[in-house]
């Protein structure tokens, strides 16, 4: 237990630090460096860093965008489209980190050995991104017509599949 409390403290650390620096980083960096971070935290295995992809932040910032329009107005909808996805709309004009932020907050909420969440919690959003097999992630924001963002990360290849760990 202390170690798990050990790693924890010292991801939102890292976290709290991500914030303080994000101006400086890339768009690219301010999305993949939590999402990595993230995965060396699963101690139980190797996992390999994600790689930014063009082609998927393409695709992330197409439907952050028609998610953003007048006639949709940021109401959180998933695409149903090829790749893992997650999404995220903030009131305020929010930043990368704030997105990755609250994904990565599901964390307490899996539990490895049923591989499930805690009843009346999500976590697939911390699954998809800690997934094993996925390499590649791209996101993208839109500001929404009535203010705040719609903020999207696509994930190839996907997660989350019924019944697989994601790790």
């Amino acid at each position: 237990m202390a170690s798990l409390t050990t790693s924890l403290l010292m991801f939102m650390v890292f976290l709290v630090a991500m914030g303080r620096a994000a101006d400086g980083l890339s768009w690219e960096r301010q999305f993949t460096d939590p999402h990595n971070a993230a995965r060396k935290a699963v101690r139980v295995v190797s996992m390999a860093n994600l790689t930014w992809d063009w082609s998927l932040a393409n695709y992330a910032q197409n439907w952050a965008n028609s998610r953003a329009s007048r006639a949709n107005n940021c109401v959180l909808k998933h695409s149903n489209g090829p790749y893992g996805e997650n999404i995220f709309w903030a009131s305020w004009n929010s930043t990368p980190l704030d997105a990755v932020k609250l994904w990565l907050a599901e964390k307490p909420y899996y539990n490895y050995t049923t591989n499930s969440c805690k009843p009346g919690k999500m976590c697939g959003h911390y699954t998809q991104i800690v997934w094993k097999t996925t390499t590649k992630v791209g996101c993208a924001s839109a500001k929404c017509p009535a203010g705040g963002t719609f903020t999207v990360c696509s994930y190839n290849p996907p997660g989350n599949y019924i019944g697989e760990r994601p790790y």
